[in-house]
Order: C-alpha cells, then sequence, then structure tokens
C-alpha cells in the first residue's frame, strides 16, 4: 500500500516538482502526454498547482481520492493542489490541460476575484456545458488566445497570459453558479461559503460544531444552513462530515497508519466512535474500507 506522501507530486504530469513562481501557467493538448501513455494518466498530486482538463470531443473517467466520475464533452474538471488524482480518457479525446500557480490566481485577501475563484482552490469541480452555452463559446475563445499566447515571445507575454486565465476561470466559475442557482445580484454569499470551506479546511481536525464556523463567519448557524442547501443542497453538517470522511479514507487508503491513530489524528477520542462514525458514512468499518481499496 502507497503512503500518501509517496504519491508522485509533479508541477506537470511526468515532471518532477520544482520550486513554482508567481508566473507559472502551462498549457497543452491533452493528447501530448496521454497518447503515449496509452491515454491513462496513473495517480499523482500537483503541490500549490490548480489543474483544469477540459474535454471538447470525447469522454474520460477521472479519479479524485476514492471518487470517480464519467464526463463527456463538453465539460471541464478543475483539480485543487495536493488532491490525488488520475485519468482513463477515451483514445483520440480532444482537450486541453491548464496547470496555473494557486498564487497567481487569488493574488492576497482584498484580490476581488477571490470570491469567484477560491472554491477552485478548495474543491474539485465537474462542470458540465451544453454545446449553446454562452460560457462555454467564452471559454473555448479565451483559451484559444491563451494558447497563442503561451506559444508567442510578444511583449507582456505572461500579463497577457494571467489576464486570460483569469478569463478561463471566470467563464467556469459563472457556468458553476448558474449551475447552483446561487443568487448573481450580490457576491456576499458566495464570499461566505468560500470563507466557510476555508475555515473546515483549517479546522475539521478540531471538531468543530455548525455553531463554531457559524460564529467564526459572524453569521447565525441557520442562515448557514440556507446557504449551503441553497448551494450545495446539503446542510452544513453534512459538509462538516463530508471533509472528515474524505480525510479519513485518504489515510485509510494511502497509509499504514493504525486505525486507532487515524481517530486520533481526526480529533476523535474514542476510537470506537470513530469506526461508527466512519461505518455510518461510508457504509464500511474502517478495515473492511481498507482491505476493500
Amino acid at each position: 500500500m502507497q503512503k500518501l506522501e509517496n504519491v508522485p507530486v509533479f508541477t506537470l504530469y511526468g515532471e518532477q516538482h520544482t520550486e513554482e513562481t508567481a508566473e507559472f501557467i502551462h498549457i497543452e493538448p491533452i493528447a501530448s502526454r496521454s497518447r503515449s501513455l496509452g491515454w491513462q494518466i496513473r495517480p499523482h498530486r500537483h503541490g500549490r498547482m490548480l489543474q483544469c482538463i477540459f474535454i471538447f470531443a470525447g469522454s474520460v473517467t477521472t479519479h479524485l481520492d476514492d471518487e470517480h466520475y464519467d464526463s463527456e464533452a463538453p465539460c471541464c474538471i478543475a483539480i485543487p493542489p495536493g488532491m490525488v488524482h488520475s485519468f482513463n480518457f477515451a483514445p483520440e479525446t480532444e482537450g486541453l490541460v491548464l496547470t496555473v500557480a494557486e498564487n497567481l490566481i487569488i493574488n492576497d485577501d482584498q484580490d476581488r476575484a477571490r470570491p469567484y475563484f477560491e472554491h477552485l482552490l478548495n474543491q474539485a469541480e465537474v462542470i458540465e456545458f451544453l454545446p449553446s452555452d454562452p460560457e462555454l463559446a467564452q471559454l473555448r475563445q479565451s483559451l484559444e488566445q491563451l494558447q497563442t499566447e503561451f506559444r508567442s515571445l510578444a511583449t507582456g507575454r505572461w500579463l497577457m497570459c494571467e489576464w486570460l486565465v483569469r478569463m478561463v476561470l471566470m467563464s467556469m466559475s459563472r457556468k458553476r453558479l448558474h449551475s447552483d442557482h446561487i443568487e448573481q445580484h450580490t457576491h456576499e454569499p458566495v464570499s461566505t461559503l468560500q470563507e466557510f470551506r476555508q475555515l473546515i479546511e483549517h479546522h475539521y481536525r478540531d471538531q468543530w460544531r455548525v455553531e463554531d464556523y457559524a460564529s467564526a463567519l459572524n453569521t447565525t448557524p441557520s442562515r448557514l444552513n440556507r446557504l449551503c442547501k441553497q448551494a450545495m443542497q446539503r446542510n452544513a453538517k453534512s459538509l462538516l462530515q463530508e471533509r472528515l470522511l474524505l480525510e479519513a479514507k485518504r489515510k485509510l487508503v494511502y497509509t499504514r497508519t493504525h486505525i486507532d491513530q487515524i481517530a486520533f489524528d481526526l480529533g476523535f477520542s474514542d476510537p470506537g466512535y470513530f469506526s461508527r462514525f466512519f461505518k455510518q458514512q461510508a457504509g464500511l468499518s474502517p478495515r473492511d474500507f481498507r482491505e476493500k481499496h
């Protein structure tokens, strides 16, 4: 069984991890790496890099941690930094792979793009398009321009690439927001949900309650639940449980850590309670889940 820390960390698939800089952007056709590998990309991670896969013809099975998604063109898949993922593309699938340093996407806490893009750094997204969607036409146009700039030696090349990357990400976010029926006349609900996601990443091991998160967000538990149901069709507690379960699954599959120690690492004082929580959520005991995977 492979340890999580031994899952390969690449900047680009097959290329060893290097120091990532603010101006790091890379774009290439899916076929440029996948064709020679039989259209299969094995499990790996990227460091502080967001990767987006755009499928314009063909299909792909994407494995994200222990989940898998079957997607057909047109669609895009956004994979946040650090997530273990792999792909099985249908032969001759057409599309692009865009890899971007996370500090290029969001520069600082005052960045006006934060409410739109932060979710891409915290949660995997599979965004499906209809051929008639205006966001799809805009996305393809921006990607074509980005490829042209990426290959050029023109003055201001990196600045232009950065602007075009943000146009690509905005097209993705618009489609996501429309699909989730989040109100567009205000940024505030989107911002609150992204802050909630970020707090979960920082505190899920501390076993914070919904009330603790609501207090940190200067809102009420009922309003936080309402926003979560509106955007993700789940209440806040379900999102906390899902994140805790995901980390438990990662540790069971990618490490040899004893189950009791995993329970303590995730904030459970009683390993028996952890086992009951895991079986209720996953349908298997931790031991059975580890053996199966």
